[in-house]
């Protein structure tokens, strides 16, 4: 095992589809490897991940994974999207619209 984790993108398809598709759920509870592989996590990151992560196991309530997944929509915005836009201002004082 080493110390391979998903990117934001792959946790965000993870979290989407464990919310909302029970197809997808079934498939994670029975193979989690084989949903990752899936949802376009490379198989050389899935072999790598810790193998508690891999092991097969019965889901919490959809509603868990949608608040998940809006709590890290809304961490990744405040992280990422909190910035000012420039305010540009053309001619000086007193100068016409043109």
């Amino acid at each position: 095992m080493s110390d391979a984790v998903l990117t934001i993108d792959q946790c965000r398809r993870l979290m989407h589809e464990l919310a909302t598709n029970d197809g997808f759920r079934r498939r994670f509870e029975a193979k989690p490897a084989a949903a990752l592989v899936e949802i376009g996590v490379p198989a050389a990151v899935v072999v790598n991940l810790d193998p508690c992560c891999l092991a097969p196991k019965q889901l919490g309530d959809r509603k868990i994974f949608a608040a998940a997944a809006r709590q890290l929509d809304e961490e990744l915005l405040q992280r990422y999207a909190a910035f000012n836009v420039p305010a540009v201002r053309i001619g000086g004082a007193g100068s016409a619209p043109g």
